[in-house]
């Protein structure tokens, strides 16, 4: 599907199994937990990396039309402080540094294939949880991931010669190595403690932490592309924060308002997860935590015009013009195959695009996964079938018909005949028109 400037996007988000680790190596997939509640699934469904496969054919074989990917860069593999074998010497502000060629070559290859396809990539950038120069030195171990060390000058520098050495390669308009247009700063800020750890911290203190993260990128990368953003990471936990350790989504887009008007003002954006408010239920019409009000609990694509509402707001704005918010993540679970379930899928996807096209801010729609996985707790998240199924492996579901449609002359004659699986006569029903409370 067409990228427009002005117009939201369909995106497939393709994924695999390995993200690049620390030393260039692969980190495997952590397996989901027995018994997971609610809770436990949404925490390890963004545990799975989103990418692409260069050596695979996620984004041929998808069918759909990718017009955006994003792909997870830990940063830790990238650069290292000291020589070792395949790594050649760069120098940022006087300091000498490695760089691993292999792993920028893999990534180069990933950018420069998405270059070539016309397909808009944003880089999520994550600190690897380990003892070491980059990582926080308070982050717990229990954390997947960990805030970049900005309290140390080190760990500053080196830090900066990482996100420097990225932009200097993937964001000049030349291309030469691929692009990447736009960096998702880390991943569910808002549930810190499991993504982004830096301890036990007050949500002021931590978001003081991650908008010094944000700030960095963005004056080292609008140097070489004035048109790139950083954007901020959130989970559908909006109002509440979902777990005693974490601060909510809307909390967190306060905080870093009130900096910028403290400290001044840069053109960040939002990468949203509205995912359902039960992953395993993909009607979203029945998500009775998703109301229409700014003290909404969550927001998932049932009230998506909060989200838009709130990023109207004047003190939300950059220089008086709207941020764009890229729906970064998210997907609908089929329970099975059966024709009820599949036409459930279909037809919350076909709800949730309504609701994009109708919002100002939304700019992007990213779905995770091409395909269902084995890996994800029994859920069938995907486009398509699982690739071992035993009377259709990888086969089409009607959701992979409808997203195929969309944004094309064709979506209305797809989209119509899941009406009745809502509930309702016209998409424009589907809408909310009302105040937000």
């Amino acid at each position: 599907m067409d990228v427009r400037s002005s117009a939201p996007t369909a995106c497939l988000l393709a994924w695999l199994a390995a993200v690049l680790a620390w030393g260039g190596g692969a980190q495997a997939e952590p397996a989901a937990p027995a018994g997971a509640t609610e809770a436990a699934l949404n925490t390890y469904l963004d545990a799975v990396p989103a990418c692409i496969d260069v050596g695979a054919e996620e984004i041929n074989i998808s069918g759909v039309g990718i017009a955006a990917i994003t792909v997870n860069i830990v940063l830790d593999s990238l650069v290292s402080l000291t020589e070792e074998a395949g790594t050649n010497p760069t120098v940022w502000q006087g300091q000498t540094y490695h760089v691993r060629e292999k792993a920028l070559a893999g990534l180069d290859a990933t950018f420069q294939q998405a270059q070539q396809k016309g397909i808009m990539v944003s880089a999520i950038l994550l600190v690897g949880n380990h003892p070491g120069v980059l990582a926080h030195p308070a982050a717990e171990p229990s954390g997947r991931y960990a805030m970049p060390n900005l309290i140390s000058t080190k760990s500053v520098d080196f830090y900066g010669s990482i996100l420097n050495m990225m932009a200097q390669r993937w964001a000049r308009p030349h291309g030469l190595h691929g692009r990447v247009h736009h960096w998702i700063m880390h991943n569910d800020v808002d549930a810190g403690a499991e993504w982004t750890n830096a301890g036990n911290l007050p949500a002021v203190v931590y978001l003081d932490l991650y908008q010094r993260s944000m700030r960095m990128m963005d004056l080292i990368v609008r140097q070489y592309d004035p048109n790139a953003r950083t954007f901020i990471s959130l989970t559908h936990h909006w109002a509440e924060a979902g777990n005693p350790r974490w601060y909510g989504s809307r909390q967190m887009l306060e905080l870093l308002a009130k900096f910028c008007r403290a400290e001044g003002d840069f053109p960040w954006a939002v990468a949203f997860h509205p995912y359902p408010q039960d992953l395993t239920n993909p009607r979203i019409w029945q998500d009775k935590q998703a109301t229409f009000s700014i003290a909404s609990k969550k927001i998932t694509p049932r009230n998506l015009e909060v989200l838009d509402a709130y990023m109207h707001q004047a003190a939300m704005r950059y220089r008086g013009e709207l941020r764009p918010v890229h729906l970064a993540k998210n997907g609908f679970n089929s329970v099975d195959y059966s024709e009820e379930e599949l036409s459930a899928q279909a037809a919350s996807m076909a709800m949730a695009w309504k609701k994009v096209q109708a919002l100002e801010t939304l700019r992007v729609w990213h779905y995770h996964n091409w395909a269902d996985n084995r890996n994800e707790f029994g859920l069938r998240i995907g486009l398509r079938r699982f690739s071992d199924d035993q009377t259709d492996p990888l086969g089409r579901k009607p959701v992979w018909h409808l997203y195929q449609a969309l944004a094309t002359p064709g979506e209305e004659v797809a989209c119509a005949p899941l009406l009745p699986v809502v509930g309702i006569g016209s998409w424009n029903e589907a809408l909310h028109k009302g105040s937000m409370d």
